[in-house]
Protein backbone atom coordinates (compact mmCIF):
# COMPACT_ATOMS: atom_id res chain seq x y z
CA UNK A 1 0.00 0.00 0.00
CA UNK A 2 0.86 3.26 -0.37
CA UNK A 3 -1.78 3.85 2.36
CA UNK A 4 -1.73 1.02 4.92
CA UNK A 5 -4.82 0.11 6.60
CA UNK A 6 -4.84 -0.59 10.26
CA UNK A 7 -7.42 -1.20 12.93
CA UNK A 8 -7.07 1.19 15.87
CA UNK A 9 -7.10 0.44 19.59
CA UNK A 10 -10.74 1.35 20.55
CA UNK A 11 -11.29 1.74 24.13
CA UNK A 12 -15.24 2.61 25.40
CA UNK A 13 -15.41 5.43 28.43
CA UNK A 14 -18.94 5.63 30.30
CA UNK A 15 -20.23 8.93 31.05
CA UNK A 16 -22.82 9.30 33.41
CA UNK A 17 -23.01 13.37 33.05
CA UNK A 18 -21.19 15.75 30.56
CA UNK A 19 -20.39 19.18 31.73
CA UNK A 20 -20.29 22.42 29.68
CA UNK A 21 -16.53 21.89 29.69
CA UNK A 22 -14.61 20.00 27.29
CA UNK A 23 -11.43 19.19 29.48
CA UNK A 24 -11.76 15.18 29.50
CA UNK A 25 -10.64 15.51 33.10
CA UNK A 26 -13.98 17.23 33.83
CA UNK A 27 -15.94 14.59 32.90
CA UNK A 28 -15.00 12.54 35.64
CA UNK A 29 -14.64 14.69 38.23
CA UNK A 30 -17.73 14.30 39.92
CA UNK A 31 -16.16 10.92 41.26
CA UNK A 32 -13.07 12.49 42.61
CA UNK A 33 -11.13 9.11 42.16
CA UNK A 34 -7.42 9.78 42.64
CA UNK A 35 -4.77 8.59 40.53
CA UNK A 36 -3.86 5.93 42.68
CA UNK A 37 -6.91 4.63 43.16
CA UNK A 38 -7.86 4.42 39.68
CA UNK A 39 -4.26 3.05 38.88
CA UNK A 40 -4.97 0.47 41.30
CA UNK A 41 -8.66 -0.47 39.85
CA UNK A 42 -7.50 -0.75 36.30
CA UNK A 43 -5.73 -3.23 33.72
CA UNK A 44 -4.26 -0.65 31.76
CA UNK A 45 -3.48 2.88 32.17
CA UNK A 46 -1.55 4.69 29.26
CA UNK A 47 -0.34 8.34 28.66
CA UNK A 48 -1.96 9.71 25.27
CA UNK A 49 -2.13 13.13 23.60
CA UNK A 50 -5.30 13.98 22.45
CA UNK A 51 -6.37 15.25 18.90
CA UNK A 52 -9.66 16.70 18.49
CA UNK A 53 -12.58 15.66 19.58
CA UNK A 54 -15.45 14.56 16.90
CA UNK A 55 -19.34 13.62 17.86
CA UNK A 56 -21.72 11.55 16.23
CA UNK A 57 -25.37 11.70 18.10
CA UNK A 58 -24.16 10.35 22.41
CA UNK A 59 -20.63 9.13 20.97
CA UNK A 60 -17.72 11.55 21.23
CA UNK A 61 -14.44 10.26 20.22
CA UNK A 62 -11.19 11.63 20.76
CA UNK A 63 -8.03 10.40 18.81
CA UNK A 64 -4.82 10.13 21.34
CA UNK A 65 -0.78 9.27 20.04
CA UNK A 66 0.61 6.92 22.40
CA UNK A 67 3.13 8.48 24.49
CA UNK A 68 3.69 5.63 27.36
CA UNK A 69 2.23 2.36 29.01
CA UNK A 70 2.42 2.29 32.66
CA UNK A 71 0.24 -1.08 33.22
CA UNK A 72 -0.78 -3.42 31.07
CA UNK A 73 1.63 -3.45 28.34
CA UNK A 74 1.46 -6.84 27.96
CA UNK A 75 -2.69 -6.71 27.09
CA UNK A 76 -1.64 -4.20 24.57
CA UNK A 77 1.09 -6.19 23.06
CA UNK A 78 -1.57 -8.98 22.81
CA UNK A 79 -4.24 -6.62 21.22
CA UNK A 80 -1.99 -5.21 18.82
CA UNK A 81 -0.89 -8.85 17.25
CA UNK A 82 -4.66 -9.33 17.12
CA UNK A 83 -6.07 -5.88 15.40
CA UNK A 84 -2.83 -4.11 13.49
CA UNK A 85 -2.52 -1.63 16.52
CA UNK A 86 -0.09 1.37 16.25
CA UNK A 87 0.34 3.99 17.80
CA UNK A 88 -2.64 5.63 17.51
CA UNK A 89 -5.50 4.77 20.00
CA UNK A 90 -9.25 5.50 19.38
CA UNK A 91 -11.07 6.75 22.50
CA UNK A 92 -14.95 6.74 22.50
CA UNK A 93 -17.06 8.31 25.07
CA UNK A 94 -20.34 6.52 25.32
CA UNK A 95 -22.91 9.31 26.87
CA UNK A 96 -26.40 9.07 28.58
CA UNK A 97 -26.90 12.95 28.13
CA UNK A 98 -26.33 14.98 25.48
CA UNK A 99 -23.14 16.24 24.51
CA UNK A 100 -23.10 18.96 22.05
CA UNK A 101 -22.02 21.48 24.44
CA UNK A 102 -18.72 19.47 25.01
CA UNK A 103 -16.98 19.47 22.06
CA UNK A 104 -13.21 19.98 20.85
CA UNK A 105 -12.77 22.26 18.19
CA UNK A 106 -10.65 21.37 15.27
CA UNK A 107 -8.13 24.34 16.42
CA UNK A 108 -8.27 22.68 20.18
CA UNK A 109 -5.22 22.76 21.42
CA UNK A 110 -3.79 19.20 21.95
CA UNK A 111 -3.25 17.91 25.30
CA UNK A 112 -1.66 14.82 27.40
CA UNK A 113 -3.84 12.77 29.30
CA UNK A 114 -3.08 9.45 31.81
CA UNK A 115 -5.84 7.29 30.75
CA UNK A 116 -6.98 3.98 32.78
CA UNK A 117 -9.17 1.38 31.38
CA UNK A 118 -9.86 -2.20 31.99
CA UNK A 119 -10.30 -5.81 29.27
CA UNK A 120 -14.68 -6.08 29.19
CA UNK A 121 -15.98 -8.92 26.86
CA UNK A 122 -12.92 -8.16 24.37
CA UNK A 123 -13.25 -4.52 24.68
CA UNK A 124 -11.30 -1.85 26.54
CA UNK A 125 -13.37 0.48 28.40
CA UNK A 126 -11.94 3.42 29.92
CA UNK A 127 -12.86 4.66 33.41
CA UNK A 128 -11.04 7.91 34.40
CA UNK A 129 -9.00 10.39 32.60
CA UNK A 130 -6.52 13.00 34.13
CA UNK A 131 -4.73 15.62 32.75
CA UNK A 132 -1.06 14.68 32.70
CA UNK A 133 1.87 16.62 34.47
CA UNK A 134 5.42 15.68 36.19
CA UNK A 135 3.71 15.08 39.22
CA UNK A 136 0.85 13.14 37.90
CA UNK A 137 3.77 10.96 36.05
CA UNK A 138 5.78 10.15 38.69
CA UNK A 139 2.62 9.57 41.40
CA UNK A 140 1.86 6.56 39.15
CA UNK A 141 5.25 5.08 38.63
CA UNK A 142 5.41 5.64 42.58
CA UNK A 143 2.11 3.59 42.95
CA UNK A 144 3.37 0.58 40.89
CA UNK A 145 6.83 0.31 43.18
CA UNK A 146 8.61 1.60 40.28
CA UNK A 147 10.94 5.04 39.66
CA UNK A 148 10.39 6.62 35.76
CA UNK A 149 12.53 4.61 33.20
CA UNK A 150 15.24 6.45 32.24
CA UNK A 151 15.67 7.55 28.84
CA UNK A 152 17.25 5.15 26.11
CA UNK A 153 20.85 4.99 25.87
CA UNK A 154 22.93 5.70 22.71
CA UNK A 155 22.82 3.03 19.87
CA UNK A 156 26.00 1.22 20.17
CA UNK A 157 26.32 2.07 16.37
CA UNK A 158 25.56 4.63 14.12
CA UNK A 159 24.36 1.95 11.42
CA UNK A 160 23.84 -1.63 10.34
CA UNK A 161 22.74 -2.59 13.88
CA UNK A 162 23.10 -1.50 16.98
CA UNK A 163 21.85 -2.26 20.71
CA UNK A 164 20.34 0.58 23.22
CA UNK A 165 19.08 -0.11 26.63
CA UNK A 166 17.13 1.87 29.39
CA UNK A 167 16.71 1.11 33.32
CA UNK A 168 14.85 1.89 36.28
CA UNK A 169 14.75 1.27 39.89
CA UNK A 170 12.36 -0.36 42.51
CA UNK A 171 11.16 2.02 45.42
CA UNK A 172 10.34 -0.27 47.38
CA UNK A 173 11.78 -3.74 48.95
CA UNK A 174 10.41 -5.58 46.17
CA UNK A 175 8.71 -5.04 43.09
CA UNK A 176 6.98 -7.08 40.23
CA UNK A 177 8.70 -6.97 36.63
CA UNK A 178 12.05 -6.08 35.35
CA UNK A 179 14.06 -3.43 35.37
CA UNK A 180 16.11 -3.46 32.27
CA UNK A 181 14.68 -2.94 28.82
CA UNK A 182 17.12 -3.51 25.53
CA UNK A 183 16.21 -2.84 21.54
CA UNK A 184 17.85 -2.78 18.32
CA UNK A 185 18.40 0.54 16.72
CA UNK A 186 20.07 1.91 13.63
CA UNK A 187 19.50 -1.14 11.68
CA UNK A 188 20.05 0.97 8.48
CA UNK A 189 22.98 -0.57 6.08
CA UNK A 190 25.90 2.00 6.55
CA UNK A 191 26.54 2.08 2.91
CA UNK A 192 23.08 3.87 1.99
CA UNK A 193 23.84 5.96 5.18
CA UNK A 194 25.34 9.67 6.03
CA UNK A 195 25.95 11.36 9.00
CA UNK A 196 26.61 15.06 8.82
CA UNK A 197 27.39 15.65 12.53
CA UNK A 198 30.27 13.19 12.23
CA UNK A 199 31.78 15.87 9.44
CA UNK A 200 35.44 16.18 10.18
CA UNK A 201 36.01 19.38 7.52
CA UNK A 202 35.24 22.20 10.26
CA UNK A 203 34.57 24.56 7.58
CA UNK A 204 30.78 23.47 7.30
CA UNK A 205 29.85 23.99 11.66
CA UNK A 206 28.86 27.52 12.28
CA UNK A 207 30.02 28.34 14.50
CA UNK A 208 33.70 26.37 14.49
CA UNK A 209 33.36 22.64 15.02
CA UNK A 210 35.50 23.16 18.55
CA UNK A 211 33.22 25.35 19.97
CA UNK A 212 30.07 22.96 19.88
CA UNK A 213 28.72 21.82 23.10
CA UNK A 214 29.54 17.75 23.50
CA UNK A 215 27.14 16.79 25.94
CA UNK A 216 29.36 14.46 28.47
CA UNK A 217 26.95 11.74 29.22
CA UNK A 218 26.14 11.07 25.55
CA UNK A 219 29.47 10.93 23.28
CA UNK A 220 27.40 11.11 19.95
CA UNK A 221 25.60 14.00 20.82
CA UNK A 222 26.17 17.87 20.51
CA UNK A 223 24.02 20.68 22.13
CA UNK A 224 23.09 23.35 19.80
CA UNK A 225 22.10 26.81 20.17
CA UNK A 226 20.55 29.31 18.05
CA UNK A 227 24.07 30.34 16.67
CA UNK A 228 25.31 26.98 16.02
CA UNK A 229 24.37 25.22 13.02
CA UNK A 230 25.41 22.97 9.85
CA UNK A 231 25.41 24.52 6.12
CA UNK A 232 26.68 22.42 3.48
CA UNK A 233 26.03 21.60 -0.29
CA UNK A 234 24.17 18.29 -0.36
CA UNK A 235 26.39 17.54 -3.40
CA UNK A 236 29.58 16.80 -0.44
CA UNK A 237 27.18 14.37 1.29
CA UNK A 238 25.95 12.78 -2.07
CA UNK A 239 28.23 13.14 -4.83
CA UNK A 240 27.26 10.18 -6.92
CA UNK A 241 23.25 10.93 -7.46
CA UNK A 242 22.84 11.15 -11.25
CA UNK A 243 23.19 15.05 -11.80
CA UNK A 244 21.34 15.62 -8.45
CA UNK A 245 22.41 16.74 -5.32
CA UNK A 246 20.58 14.16 -2.99
CA UNK A 247 18.40 11.12 -3.83
CA UNK A 248 14.55 11.64 -4.56
CA UNK A 249 13.70 9.42 -2.04
CA UNK A 250 15.15 8.87 1.12
CA UNK A 251 14.89 8.96 4.84
CA UNK A 252 15.90 11.18 7.93
CA UNK A 253 16.35 9.49 11.46
CA UNK A 254 17.42 11.40 14.39
CA UNK A 255 17.52 11.22 18.22
CA UNK A 256 16.44 14.63 19.67
CA UNK A 257 15.92 16.19 23.35
CA UNK A 258 14.85 19.66 24.14
CA UNK A 259 15.51 21.67 27.74
CA UNK A 260 13.00 23.55 26.72
CA UNK A 261 10.06 24.75 25.09
CA UNK A 262 11.18 26.37 21.88
CA UNK A 263 10.80 27.08 18.04
CA UNK A 264 13.36 26.56 15.19
CA UNK A 265 15.16 24.13 12.32
CA UNK A 266 15.71 21.12 12.92
CA UNK A 267 16.72 19.94 9.28
CA UNK A 268 16.03 21.50 6.05
CA UNK A 269 16.82 21.04 2.36
CA UNK A 270 16.42 24.31 0.45
CA UNK A 271 17.23 25.14 -3.20
CA UNK A 272 19.73 27.82 -4.61
CA UNK A 273 17.92 28.43 -7.75
CA UNK A 274 14.05 28.49 -6.14
CA UNK A 275 14.60 30.27 -2.45
CA UNK A 276 11.38 29.31 -2.08
CA UNK A 277 11.30 25.78 -2.22
CA UNK A 278 12.11 23.51 0.58
CA UNK A 279 11.71 21.31 2.67
CA UNK A 280 11.63 21.70 6.46
CA UNK A 281 11.52 19.79 9.90
CA UNK A 282 11.02 22.25 12.54
CA UNK A 283 10.34 22.70 16.25
CA UNK A 284 6.71 23.72 17.25
CA UNK A 285 6.92 23.76 21.44
CA UNK A 286 6.46 20.25 22.24
CA UNK A 287 5.60 19.44 18.66
CA UNK A 288 7.19 19.07 15.33
CA UNK A 289 6.23 20.49 11.75
CA UNK A 290 7.36 19.39 8.23
CA UNK A 291 6.74 21.96 5.88
CA UNK A 292 7.17 21.52 2.08
CA UNK A 293 7.21 24.66 0.41
CA UNK A 294 7.07 24.51 -3.52
CA UNK A 295 5.53 26.34 -6.39
CA UNK A 296 2.24 24.81 -6.84
CA UNK A 297 2.00 25.95 -2.41
CA UNK A 298 2.92 24.60 0.93
CA UNK A 299 1.94 21.92 3.21
CA UNK A 300 2.49 20.97 6.72
CA UNK A 301 2.61 18.35 8.21
CA UNK A 302 1.96 18.44 12.57
CA UNK A 303 3.70 15.71 14.17
CA UNK A 304 3.13 14.94 17.80
CA UNK A 305 5.97 14.27 19.69
CA UNK A 306 5.82 15.38 23.06
CA UNK A 307 8.95 16.95 23.35
CA UNK A 308 8.05 19.20 26.88
CA UNK A 309 9.66 16.58 29.23
CA UNK A 310 13.48 16.76 28.25
CA UNK A 311 13.76 13.25 27.50
CA UNK A 312 15.46 11.71 24.13
CA UNK A 313 13.36 10.76 21.40
CA UNK A 314 13.75 8.69 18.15
CA UNK A 315 12.06 11.04 14.76
CA UNK A 316 11.90 9.32 11.49
CA UNK A 317 10.63 10.14 8.27
CA UNK A 318 10.84 8.73 4.79
CA UNK A 319 9.91 10.86 1.56
CA UNK A 320 9.06 8.30 -1.75
CA UNK A 321 6.81 8.42 -4.55
CA UNK A 322 6.97 12.13 -5.18
CA UNK A 323 4.01 12.91 -3.12
CA UNK A 324 4.18 10.20 0.32
CA UNK A 325 5.56 10.64 4.14
CA UNK A 326 5.85 8.11 6.34
CA UNK A 327 6.62 9.18 10.02
CA UNK A 328 8.00 7.17 13.20
CA UNK A 329 7.91 9.13 16.65
CA UNK A 330 9.58 6.68 18.94
CA UNK A 331 9.84 3.37 17.07
CA UNK A 332 6.37 3.60 16.10
CA UNK A 333 4.29 4.73 13.48
CA UNK A 334 2.50 7.55 14.04
CA UNK A 335 1.80 8.81 10.48
CA UNK A 336 1.45 8.56 6.54
CA UNK A 337 0.34 11.34 4.98
CA UNK A 338 -0.18 11.55 1.25
CA UNK A 339 0.23 15.00 -0.12
CA UNK A 340 -1.24 16.24 -3.81
CA UNK A 341 -0.01 14.02 -6.40
CA UNK A 342 3.85 14.79 -7.45
CA UNK A 343 4.08 17.80 -5.30
CA UNK A 344 6.91 16.85 -3.12
CA UNK A 345 9.29 18.48 -4.95
CA UNK A 346 12.64 17.65 -3.09
CA UNK A 347 14.95 20.63 -4.66
CA UNK A 348 17.83 18.83 -6.96
CA UNK A 349 19.93 22.08 -6.16
CA UNK A 350 19.71 22.01 -2.11
CA UNK A 351 22.04 22.74 0.47
CA UNK A 352 21.43 20.65 3.81
CA UNK A 353 21.01 22.92 6.80
CA UNK A 354 21.10 20.98 10.58
CA UNK A 355 19.97 23.56 13.68
CA UNK A 356 19.45 26.87 12.44
CA UNK A 357 17.85 29.26 15.41
CA UNK A 358 17.32 25.81 17.08
CA UNK A 359 18.04 25.06 21.04
CA UNK A 360 18.17 21.22 22.03
CA UNK A 361 20.58 18.40 21.50
CA UNK A 362 20.84 16.20 18.68
CA UNK A 363 22.26 12.30 18.17
CA UNK A 364 22.71 9.92 15.72
CA UNK A 365 21.26 12.36 12.32
CA UNK A 366 21.14 10.13 9.55
CA UNK A 367 20.17 10.71 6.04
CA UNK A 368 19.58 7.44 4.24
CA UNK A 369 19.59 6.90 0.48
CA UNK A 370 16.02 4.52 1.32
CA UNK A 371 12.62 5.80 1.27
CA UNK A 372 11.50 2.44 3.46
CA UNK A 373 14.23 3.01 6.08
CA UNK A 374 12.47 5.33 8.61
CA UNK A 375 11.39 1.73 10.16
CA UNK A 376 14.81 0.60 11.12
CA UNK A 377 15.46 3.73 13.26
CA UNK A 378 15.25 1.35 16.39
CA UNK A 379 12.95 -1.72 16.78
CA UNK A 380 9.23 -0.82 18.65
CA UNK A 381 10.28 -4.84 20.17
CA UNK A 382 11.49 -4.26 23.32
CA UNK A 383 13.34 -7.37 25.55
CA UNK A 384 13.02 -7.17 29.29
CA UNK A 385 16.20 -8.32 31.21
CA UNK A 386 15.83 -8.61 35.39
CA UNK A 387 19.34 -8.07 36.32
CA UNK A 388 19.80 -8.12 39.66
CA UNK A 389 23.14 -7.31 39.92
CA UNK A 390 22.60 -3.41 38.87
CA UNK A 391 21.02 -1.50 41.70
CA UNK A 392 20.46 2.32 42.43
CA UNK A 393 22.13 5.07 44.41
CA UNK A 394 23.03 7.94 44.34
CA UNK A 395 25.56 7.85 42.40
CA UNK A 396 22.92 6.37 39.42
CA UNK A 397 23.08 2.54 38.42
CA UNK A 398 26.37 0.67 39.79
CA UNK A 399 27.28 -3.13 38.98
CA UNK A 400 27.07 -4.47 42.31
CA UNK A 401 28.70 -7.87 42.17
CA UNK A 402 31.70 -9.27 39.58
CA UNK A 403 30.17 -12.47 38.46
CA UNK A 404 28.85 -13.57 35.51
CA UNK A 405 26.06 -10.75 34.31
CA UNK A 406 25.36 -12.86 31.36
CA UNK A 407 24.04 -15.90 33.68
CA UNK A 408 22.52 -13.84 36.13
CA UNK A 409 20.20 -12.43 33.40
CA UNK A 410 16.96 -13.39 33.11
CA UNK A 411 15.47 -13.14 29.59
CA UNK A 412 11.61 -12.82 28.91
CA UNK A 413 10.55 -13.06 25.82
Amino acid sequence: MIIKTFTVLSIVLLVSNLTNCCDLEELFSAREISLEAALNASDIAFRGFSTPVREQSSIITVYFDLVAIYKGEGLLIEWRKLNNYFRKINVTFLTRSGSSECLMLENEVPRDYIVFANFLDDEIRATSAARWDEEADLRVWRSLGWSQWSDWSACSVSCSSGIQQRTRHCLEAKCSGFNIQQRHCNLFGCNETVTPLSLKEGKFFHPSRDRWQPIPDRPTAWRLTPNSYIWIPASVLFPDEDGRNIPREFSLALTIRIPNVTLGTVFSLRSRSKQQTYLSLEVAGSDLKLIHAAETGTDVVRIPAGLDDAQWHQIAFSVRDESILDVFVDCEWSRTEILLAHTLDIPNDCDIIIGYLFTGDLEHLSIIKNAHSAKLQCSSTQVPIEDPDVRFTKDGFKLFTRKNIAKSRKHRY
